[in-house]
């Protein structure tokens, strides 16, 4: 039988095994940020902002992040052309943007995604500002940045960048400091939904509670292996170099551990595995073991006993609502309730027009159905079976007189 032991023994032997080719190309994927404006537009202040730096050159980021000063040159049009994405950048002091207006309709040509954004906003008066970032220039929202402040970068402008490139994520994170953050926890929330929702999936077939340990060896075989390439992402994520024949990494964090550790907070006061339980773990181990991983990676240290109490907390109060959702998305995708909520849409049929149809009487000469009151057929006119009624009147096509 499976146990906690099981996870840290999979998890290390799925990680050794992990082909990381793909990626590792991923990761080395190469891309360019052009940043264009006016003289004096910010240009190089965002790139110390991206690059986390003094300066990009200074790090050797000069060619993920080129700066191109208006109006543009011949060979700058060129360079642009093999760009990944143009970042158009608007001096907020200034009230004339006729050469902005003439490169960004130039630049359109080259079919490239581009951002267009404000720049020197906390110069601004609070009107002026308010008035600035709900504006929207040459059909693009306008991003309101202050270079000198990160976290409006932080906070606007990585957000779109990776939006508008969304298959340069680890390749950015990996080369760009200020990427890194948001990139991780993308991962490590992909990993945890994934993994929460395969739980669900795979224990809709036993819904009865259970005592034991809540996976068995097929399980863990699945989510290991997610575990294994979640920890390789965040390693190129951060830059980083897992060294996966020494299990450098593994070593410092047990991921049995930590999963034994979110049991607990899952189960509360009652030790029984439902399935609810079971998917809820799921999402909270992936998640808290992700949290861990990337933790040691951004600053080369582990986490300590009361740091990891105060990750399982933070992380226990998000499980049991994403659990649930999961595990409701994961019935409705069932035939079984798919065909349940077509029942619920099918209109019923009245049960007197089921009688009615049971009563209708044959004519043994044409063979057609008529009601069940009828005495006569109402298409060839023979006697529909019985002696006529007094009253009925002699002179009935298909009688005898």
């Amino acid at each position: 039988m499976s146990g906690w032991e099981d996870i840290t023994a999979g998890f290390r032997r799925e990680l050794a095994e992990l082909s990381t080719e793909q990626l590792r190309m991923d990761g080395e994927k190469s891309f360019r940020l052009a940043l264009i404006g006016a003289a004096g537009s910010g240009k190089t202040t965002l790139a110390r902002a991206l690059a986390g730096a003094e300066t990009p050159q200074a790090s050797g980021l000069e060619h993920f992040l080129p700066e191109y000063t208006l109006p543009l040159s011949a060979q700058d049009v060129a360079e642009l052309n093999l760009t990944t994405l143009l970042i158009l950048l608007l001096d907020a002091t200034k009230g004339d943007y006729v050469q902005e207006v003439a490169a960004a309709d130039y630049l359109a040509y080259l079919g490239k995604p581009m951002l267009v954004c404000y720049t020197k906003m906390d110069t601004l008066q609070v009107e002026t500002r308010m008035i600035r970032e709900q504006a929207r220039w040459r059909g693009a929202q306008i991003l309101p940045l202050i270079g000198t402040q990160p976290d409006t970068v932080l906070d606007l402008l990585v957000p779109a960048v990776l939006e508008a490139l969304p298959g340069h994520r680890l390749a950015l994170a990996n080369r760009l400091a200020l990427f890194r953050a948001q990139v991780a926890d993308e991962i490590v929330r992909g990993t945890a939904q994934a993994n929460a929702t395969f739980a669900a999936a795979k224990g809709m077939g036993d819904l009865r509670p259970s005592l034991r340990f809540p996976f068995d060896d097929d399980d863990l075989m699945v989510m290991c292996a997610n575990l294994a390439e979640m920890t390789e992402r965040l390693g190129i994520a951060y830059a980083g170099d897992l060294v996966l024949g020494n299990h450098s990494l593994v070593e410092r964090v047990d991921p049995g551990q930590v999963w034994r550790q979110m049991s607990r907070h899952v189960l509360g006061l009652v030790p029984v595995w439902s399935l609810r339980a079971k998917v809820a773990l799921a999402y909270g181990g992936t998640a808290a073991l992700g949290q861990a991983v990337e933790h040691i990676c951004s600053t080369g240290a582990e986490l300590d006993s009361k740091s990891l109490q105060g990750l399982y907390k933070s992380v226990a109060r998000d499980t049991r609502a994403v659990g649930d959702s999961v595990l409701s998305r994961a019935k409705d995708a069932l035939p079984s309730g798919r065909a349940r909520g077509q029942a619920s849409r099918r209109p019923a049929r009245p049960w007197s027009s089921l009688l009615q149809r049971e009563r209708r009487k044959k004519c043994g000469e044409c063979s057609r159905m008529n009601p069940s009151d009828a005495l006569y057929c109402a298409y060839c006119g023979v006697q529909l079976g019985g002696s006529l009624p007094p009253n009925a009147n002699d002179g009935r096509v298909g009688t005898n007189p």
